[in-house]
């Protein structure tokens, strides 16, 4: 039987910095971080008076925000669906239901599904 390994024999499986979980959530996003940056502008006074925002309405994001809510009030479900998405993460991605209360479905049928893949000559048959 070989003896034990040697820690000397064991390598990093990466350099310094490097991600070895490629799967796991990009740390650098250029786009994201250009957008951050831009949302933190102030919109220019003839942009607010066309957009007719308010006057605490002072940066891109507060406006993107208030015209976006807006839409959605309006019935824009497209905008509904991207605040909604913004604040909880698109369906498949949430991880914590809200609640945490136990729901119980229960399903009936007049007919069983089942019942119609029985021949009609078969005992089951009588069932249906």
């Amino acid at each position: 039987m070989p003896g034990k390994p040697k820690n000397e024999n064991l390598q990093l499986p990466c350099g310094p910095n490097e991600n070895t979980n490629p799967s796991s959530s990009p740390t650098n996003l250029p786009i994201s971080a250009l957008y951050a940056e831009f949302a933190q502008r102030d919109v220019p006074e003839q942009l607010k008076m066309e957009l007719d925002l308010p006057p605490d309405v002072v940066t891109y994001g507060q406006a993107l925000a208030k015209v976006l809510f807006n839409a959605a009030i309006k019935g824009n479900v497209a905008a509904a669906r991207e605040i909604r998405e913004s604040i909880e993460g698109k369906a498949n991605q949430r991880r914590n239901a809200v609640g945490g209360e136990r729901v119980e479905v229960l399903v009936t049928w007049e007919k069983s599904p089942l019942l119609n893949t029985v021949p009609e000559d078969s005992p089951e048959a009588q069932l249906k």
